[in-house]
C-alpha cells in the first residue's frame, strides 16, 4: 500500500524527516534514494519529486537536526557563550549521528546550520579577536565538538566505555604499566558531558590565555 493510499501525503517536509531517521538507524553508508523510497513505501522517482538529488536531500536532513532545539541562551561572558553553543552543538550531533557523518564528509553550509558559527563569530569578535583569528578559534571549537561527537557519541557511551575497560585489562601490566593502572580513568575518558567539558574548557583556557597575551 502506498503512502498516498494509507492517507499520508508526502511533503519536503516528511520526506527529509524520514531520511534523518533512517541515517540516525542505518548511518550515512546504509543510506540511498532507493533505501529511503522503500522505507516510505514509494518509488524512487517520487523522492526526486520533492528533492532533485541525493545532495539537497542531506541538505535538508542537516537542517532539520539544527533547528529541533531552541537556539541556546547567548548569555553571559564570551566563554559562557562559545559554552553553550559548544554544547549545544554536540548534543545535535550527538543525537544524529548520520548528520555528523554527513559533516564528515562534506561541508555543512545551510543557513540554519550556520547559526551556530555566525554567533560563536560574534561572541569571538566581542572578546576581541581580530576577524581573521576569530574564524580559526571557531574552526578550532567545532572541528573538537564534531570530532567528539563522531568520537564519543552518546548512544554508544556504556559499550564504549566497557569495551576500553575490557581492553586494558587485560594488557600485560609489565609492557604497559601507565594503563595497566588507569583502566577505570581511561574508560571513563571515553566518553561523557564531563569529558567534553574538560576538553572544551582548556580550549576556551588557551584562547583566553591568548587574548591575554595580546593585550
Amino acid at each position: 500500500m502506498s503512502a498516498t493510499a494509507q492517507g499520508t501525503t508526502l511533503s519536503r517536509e516528511r520526506v527529509a524527516a524520514a531520511a534523518l531517521a533512517f541515517l540516525d538507524s542505518h548511518g550515512l553508508d546504509g543510506f540511498s534514494m532507493r533505501r529511503l523510497a522503500r522505507e516510505l513505501d514509494v518509488g524512487t522517482m517520487t523522492l526526486y519529486h520533492y528533492f532533485p538529488s541525493r545532495r539537497d536531500l542531506l541538505d535538508a536532513v542537516v537542517e532539520i537536526a539544527f533547528t529541533e532545539d531552541d537556539p541556546p541562551p547567548l548569555e553571559g561572558s564570551w566563554r559562557d557563550r562559545l559554552r553553550s553553543l559548544s554544547r549545544a552543538g554536540r548534543a545535535a550531533l550527538s543525537r544524529h549521528p548520520g548528520v555528523a557523518e554527513i559533516r564528515a564528509r562534506q561541508p555543512i553550509l545551510q543557513p540554519d546550520a550556520l547559526r551556530f558559527s555566525e554567533h560563536a563569530l560574534e561572541a569571538l569578535e566581542a572578546a576581541g579577536f581580530e576577524r581573521d583569528e576569530a574564524v580559526r578559534a571557531f574552526r578550532l571549537l567545532f572541528t573538537y565538538t564534531l570530532g567528539f561527537a563522531i568520537l564519543s557519541p552518546e548512544a554508544a557511551e556504556a559499550e564504549a566505555r566497557a569495551s576500553a575497560r575490557a581492553a586494558l585489562a587485560s594488557l600485560p601490566p609489565h609492557y604497559y604499566p601507565r594503563l595497566s593502572e588507569a583502566v577505570d580513568e581511561a574508560a571513563e575518558a571515553m566518553a561523557g558531558e564531563v569529558v567534553f567539558d574538560y576538553g572544551l574548557e582548556r580550549i576556551l583556557d588557551g584562547l583566553e590565555a591568548r587574548l591575554a597575551a595580546a593585550t
